[in-house]
């Protein structure tokens, strides 16, 4: 960017750098959502980084019992992950679904951390433990797709880039009018061609 250089080369500028800053931040957007929402993504990145599939979780239901309160299922969780803080549960009407608890251990940059807890709603079993810090290459790879999606990978400095890529298609709208109006200007019209001609 040329701050100094004339309003034309500016907004050229300033349209051209918008552009490929949206773009590489966009492909990240683009690329995750479109891996969330394919089956064989996860797979496929397990099987090119030699990383162990994760097996299928359920609760059990049990015939006239309810799940388990959830201030049970929190104190479980916290100590089968005693450094984790929780930052959220997923709550579910399926009964034969394990209760997920996110929680985040200090030494995790992610705010609302990578850790999880899954247990049986029923009878407040411990299913599985999932500790980000000793993750697989592959999990670690499915992990990074939720900060690149939403930008909170580098804290508030990127969450405000974001707001800015959001901004950008505005931006390229006009700056792109503008360089359009300076070459509309600077197109000869019909009557400056017979004034040429006839001098």
């Amino acid at each position: 960017m040329k701050w100094n250089a004339h309003p034309k080369r500016l907004n050229f500028d300033l349209h051209k750098v918008s552009g490929i800053t949206a773009a590489i931040f966009l492909v990240f957007t683009f690329f995750t959502g479109f891996a969330w929402n394919l089956g064989y993504v996860d797979p496929l990145i397990r099987t090119i980084t030699f990383s162990p599939s994760l097996p299928e979780l359920a609760s059990q239901p049990i015939a006239g019992q309810s799940p388990r309160p959830l201030s049970q299922q929190i104190k479980t969780a916290q100590l089968a992950l005693p450094d984790g803080a929780l930052r959220s549960i997923d709550l579910t009407t399926d009964p034969k679904a394990p209760l997920r608890l996110r929680m985040k251990l200090p030494q995790e940059r992610e705010e609302y951390g990578k850790s999880n807890v899954y247990l049986d709603q029923y009878k407040g079993q411990v299913l599985r433990v999932d500790n980000s810090l000793k993750a697989s290459l592959g999990d670690k790879i499915l992990n990074s797709f939720e900060p690149l999606h939403y930008g909170t990978f580098g804290g508030l400095p990127t969450r405000i880039l974001y707001v800015l890529v959001g901004l950008a298609p505005l931006i390229l709208f006009i700056t792109g009018f503008v360089m359009w109006r300076y070459r509309y200007r600077a197109k000869p019209t019909i009557k400056d061609s017979i004034y040429t001609t006839s001098n």
